[in-house]
């Protein structure tokens, strides 16, 4: 093997490190926001969404894909394929108000960090997880006694809504996990 092969996998490796931790670092600040205050800042997903496409561009740029690769296989291509088909999937759902515009841009930035099919991945192991989390908050609402106002913030979150974007989170650390 020659030492510029060696250098250039071990660049590739860098670049998927990059996005790892990029990766991380959004999900647990989304996860720890929609938790929290119930919110998905834009400022934290619109720059993820781009910060995405530059490690797509970069990963094409080192060599890691032809060229500047191919949707679902590599590269920039694969980068914007995933920023698009989180787009054309979550859009519906966010029409008809099964879905908020935080969650959708959320699936965005993961599909623009990580590419298309880390994406479906994580948006399969999302709706698994959310369905887990509705049923545990659904149980535990209905064990709640009637007409008591909580002061903890756990009990009110599970009085009002389901956090979906910690489900979506929780699915792209699942699909982060089993990734190469």
């Amino acid at each position: 093997m020659s030492g510029r092969y060696v250098e250039k996998r071990k660049e590739v490796r860098m670049v998927r490190v990059a996005e790892d931790v990029v990766l991380v670092a959004f999900v647990v600040t989304v996860m720890t926001t929609d938790w929290r205050w119930q919110r998905i800042p834009n400022v934290i997903t619109y720059p993820t969404m781009l910060v995405g496409l530059a490690l797509g561009l970069l990963e094409a740029l080192s060599g890691e894909s032809n060229g500047i690769g191919a949707p679902f296989d590599g590269g920039f291509l694969d980068h914007v394929a995933g920023l698009v088909v989180a787009f054309l999937v979550s859009y519906p759902f966010y029409a008809a108000r099964g879905l908020k515009a935080g969650d959708a841009k959320m699936l965005m930035a993961m599909g623009a960090v990580r590419g298309g099919i880390f994406l479906l991945r994580a948006a399969l192991y999302g709706a698994l997880a959310g369905g887990v989390l509705a049923l545990v908050l659904i149980g535990a609402r209905r064990l709640a006694p009637p007409e008591t106002e909580v002061a903890d913030p756990f009990w009110r979150l599970m009085k009002s809504r389901i956090p979906y974007g910690v489900a979506l989170g929780v699915g792209a650390l699942i699909a982060l996990a089993g990734s190469p």
